[in-house]
């Protein structure tokens, strides 16, 4: 799967965490991988929704 239409990548693992702001989804945090021995697991998604909301409260202030 590619991120974007022009891109020549393909990554194995996508986890995304979309960033909420008064309800509103307004970005996503995206971690990916594109080596296929990379398993994305628990740690990465707590990982990605942490990050997700940090930025999520730092943009509603």
């Amino acid at each position: 799967m590619a991120l974007t239409s022009d891109e020549s990548v393909t990554y194995i693992s996508i986890i995304t965490a979309p960033i909420i702001v008064d309800g509103d989804v307004v970005g996503a945090v995206i971690l990916a991988a594109n080596n296929p021995d990379v398993k994305m697991s628990e740690l990465e998604l707590k990982m990605a929704e942490t990050a997700a909301g940090f930025l999520g409260k730092q943009i509603e202030t």
